[in-house]
């Protein structure tokens, strides 16, 4: 590759890498360790840091799925390739939302991609992202 820029470069010929644009493909999560036979999983999947991992509004997609037998699986479809993080959460009372204490700390199962736990803070964007090329498979699991 360095021969060819140095080729380029010395002829005067313009030299632009071509990137691999990818097509869209599927990301399936495998939701673990879930408490209880009842609930939905909720989860968001994000493009940016913007809104990850509490604003789902701000997601680039979400799904929702059946929590069975102490697991379940989403999907979210047509995914172009790049950087993404997903958030989930547990909703056992049903209101479709992820219940909170005063300090902010979840009252029902949560988690994110790479499964991110951090002691004393919310995980980072950078903390769960992963790269999606192809069919991306990810395992998730639901910390209480």
């Amino acid at each position: 590759m360095l021969i060819i820029l140095l080729l380029h470069l010395l002829t005067g010929q313009s030299f632009a890498p071509v990137a691999s644009a990818g097509q869209p493909a599927i990301v399936r999560v495998s939701v673990i360790k879930i408490d209880g036979q009842k609930g939905d999983i909720y989860a968001a999947l994000y493009a940016t840091d913007k809104g990850f991992p509490m604003d789902p509004d701000r997601a680039f997609r979400t799904a929702r799925a059946q929590a069975k037998n102490g697991s379940a699986q989403l999907q979210f479809e047509n995914v172009p390739p790049g950087t993404y993080a997903i958030a989930l959460f547990h909703d056992t009372n049903g209101d479709g939302t992820l219940n909170t204490n005063l300090l902010g700390i979840p009252k029902e199962g949560y988690g994110v991609s790479n499964n991110v736990k951090n002691m004393f803070s919310g995980p980072t964007f950078r903390q769960a992202a992963f790269r999606h090329q192809q069919e991306t498979q990810l395992t998730i699991q639901v910390r209480y």
